[in-house]
């Protein structure tokens, strides 16, 4: 009888073990959260400060929307976040050292638009956010998209031509004559240009200006030849100005508008001065600083390596999500991210914690960037702002707008 019992029970283990489900296979390296995810939108966010903050000339990007997001956890704490991000640039230029929540995004016929990639490692407990790497290929929107939509729309040109300096040189000269500043400024560069037909011709500029040695209670005959301050000493700015001329009247018109940045304050909005002179008056009035968001993280200080590509504005229809018709979308039907630019290496990881997975990790492993994009159904994700333009280009599907 004990034997019948120790066979049926036996059995009984045997058959329960069968039909029970196989052992749940381990999840993969990398992981699929949501683009919805409230750490997903932290660490975009987190990342696209970092990459501003890490640039010094060009403009302010802003986040579209977030493409794809793969997750790396740690066996440590934290996580690795290997995030494509479109993106598309402000109206603040990166010496303001704004957040981009902060600036507004240019219209869409004056936008440069396009993606960056980021490797960023975020550790809750140690409140560390750092950017590893990052690279950005940008673009301007092509201009027959422009002239569809505004046909007299002045459209972007090359800065450096001879006539845009000189419209910068005009504007300044306003300014320096105005303003309260203690020196002069000169030119450092044009960074934006355009031309448009008002009532004459009319050019429209954006530049750097940096604090030159030659005191205002001095007259410069050319302030072009003035010294400029060490950068320890110097203040820089960022202005806009217009020239136009009227045929009509045969009367020049200029406006300037320009912030300066003191030096003793390079990462915060202390000490910015705004000044908005008009064509026929001029005023100065310090502009009260945008109150910094609450940051949990400390600006970790590894070594970020990374680069801003700005590409010709393309000729075809097509969007950086395009690259050719035949590679247009995987089986899932998920869109391609673009060839990774060759201009960043993989940097030290934070606090020089060694990245070899053969050795025994201590800190964060940053592996190679992923060529898959996110296998989750949310991603990529909502749009921040809808535009006729600019949706088409980055989504490459017609805008519902």
């Amino acid at each position: 009888m004990l034997l019948f019992i120790s066979v049926l029970l036996g059995t009984q283990a045997l058959c329960s073990w069968a039909a029970s489900p196989p052992a749940r296979e381990l999840p993969s390296v990398l992981l699929s959260p949501s683009c919805h995810d409230a750490a997903v939108e932290e660490a975009a966010d987190l990342a696209l400060r970092q990459i501003n903050a890490d640039r010094t000339e060009g403009y302010i990007l802003s986040l579209y929307r977030i493409l794809s997001v793969r997750e790396h956890p740690q066996e440590i704490t934290g996580s690795v976040f290997y995030l494509i991000l479109d993106v598309v640039d402000t109206e603040c230029h990166v010496l303001s050292k704004q957040l981009w929540k902060n600036c507004r995004v240019r219209p869409a016929h004056t936008t440069v638009y396009g993606q960056c990639k980021a490797i960023i490692y975020i550790n809750q407990p140690r409140k560390i956010a750092h950017l590893n790497t990052y690279e950005c290929n940008l673009q301007p929107v092509p201009p027959r998209y422009i002239w569809e939509v505004c046909p007299d729309c002045p459209v972007d040109d090359c800065p450096t031509e001879p006539k845009y300096l000189e419209t910068a040189v005009k504007s300044l000269a306003k300014f320096n004559e105005e303003s309260e500043q203690t020196h002069y400024f000169s030119v450092l560069n044009v960074t934006r240009a355009s031309m448009q037909w008002v009532i004459g011709p009319a050019h429209f500029v954006e530049f750097v200006i940096q604090e030159t040695s030659c005191p205002k209670r001095e007259p410069a005959a050319d302030v072009s030849k003035c010294k400029p301050l060490s950068p320890e000493l110097a203040q820089m700015g960022f202005c806009k100005g217009s020239v136009v001329n009227s045929d009509m009247e045969q009367k020049e018109t200029i406006t300037i508008s320009c912030e300066i940045y003191s030096p003793q304050d390079p990462v915060t909005e202390e000490g910015k001065l705004q000044t908005n002179q008009g064509s026929e008056e001029s005023s100065q009035n310090h502009q009260q600083a945008f109150p910094a968001e609450t940051n949990p993280f400390s600006l970790h200080l590894g070594k970020t390596m990374g680069c801003v590509k700005i590409l010709p504005p393309s000729t075809e229809d097509i969007s950086f999500h395009k690259l050719r018709e035949s590679q247009n979308e995987q089986e899932d039907r998920k869109p391609v991210p673009p060839r990774a630019i060759e201009c960043v290496s993989t940097p030290p990881a934070p606090d020089g914690e060694t990245t070899h997975i053969d050795k025994p990790v201590t800190g964060p492993v940053i592996l190679p960037f992923p060529a898959e994009v996110s296998l989750s159904d949310s991603c990529p994700g909502e749009a921040k702002q809808i535009d006729s333009i600019l949706h088409p280009l980055l989504t490459g599907k017609p805008a519902k707008v």
